[in-house]
């Protein structure tokens, strides 16, 4: 045995299927130019004891040494071929779709173990084309498939289209990072603007013009830095920013466009509040 080229294991009806171990055990011996004499006794020293057992019942009367390779093979063969139903087969086949963590690669391979015992002859090729095409659930892959020519696409053809969609849907799959959302607070601006040196105290929004109180502009470059003030009588800042105003709640609308020191100011021009004194 040490001389023989390849190593088929033991088979164990219990574990394994016997189509797959007899497939390996052919090529075991035309590999190794094993003769016709020998093939019987390679073949039995290549069973577990259950299995041995079993193949010894079912030539029971006759012994084993007396079987040849060719009777015991079909000896194991109808034993462990099932009678099957070409119908159910074929249902297993039409009803096969491709699951969500399958690939394309494996689809494709499943179906045609599918179609093992469904005797499809010539319908083959087309058959496993269209149930490979129609078994895909709804996306690009499908979408990209469903474009396609029937007469000119080929299985072959429909799983590297398949492949292609699939790669082209993974990189257009990115990482979104998050960004924050900034929100203004326009209740505590309107504070800011019309509620003198409180709003501008509790304001954590950005910095305010020291002159009128609006925050697109600095002290600097405000119109109104030449202006008096109407509450203190001080030069350089208005009266709704003035920090000697005993009284924060004011009328807007009314003190201030009189004096003409708020004319073009939206933030003001929004509230015309009056409120008793």
């Amino acid at each position: 045995m040490a001389n023989f080229v390849g190593n088929i294991g033991v088979f164990d009806h219990k574990v394994q299927e016997w189509d797959v171990f007899f497939g390996r055990l052919s090529q075991f011996i035309k590999l190794n130019k094993i003769s016709d004499d020998n093939k019987s006794a390679v073949l039995l020293t290549h069973l577990s004891d259950e299995s041995y057992r079993l193949v010894r019942n079912l030539v029971h009367p006759t012994k084993l040494e007396e079987k040849s390779f060719n009777e015991l093979v079909e000896v194991l063969s109808g034993h462990f071929t099932p009678k099957r139903s070409t119908f159910a087969d074929r249902a297993k086949f039409f009803e096969a779709t491709k699951s969500g963590s399958e690939s394309s690669q494996d689809w494709a391979a499943r179906l045609r173990g599918l179609a093992v015992n469904c005797e499809f002859g010539t319908e083959l090729d087309v058959l496993l084309r269209d149930r490979f095409v129609l078994g895909f659930n709804i996306g690009p892959e499908r979408d990209r498939l469903f474009e396609s020519d029937s007469e000119k696409l080929t299985l072959s053809k429909a799983l590297e289209v398949a492949q292609q969609a699939a790669c082209a849907r993974q990189a257009r799959t990115v990482v979104v990072k998050d960004e924050p959302v900034y929100r203004s607070d326009a209740r505590a601006e309107r504070r800011g603007a019309g509620g003198g040196a409180s709003g501008r105290k509790n304001d954590g929004a950005g910095p305010r013009c020291s002159v009128c109180g609006m925050k697109n502009h600095d002290a600097a470059k405000c119109r109104f830095r030449n202006y008096k003030c109407q509450n203190c009588g001080q030069k350089g800042h208005l009266k709704k920013v003035c920090g000697n105003e005993s009284s924060k709640i004011h009328s807007i609308g009314a003190e201030l466009l009189e004096a003409n020191e708020c004319e073009n100011c939206k933030e003001c021009q929004m509230f015309q509040m009056r409120f008793p004194k």
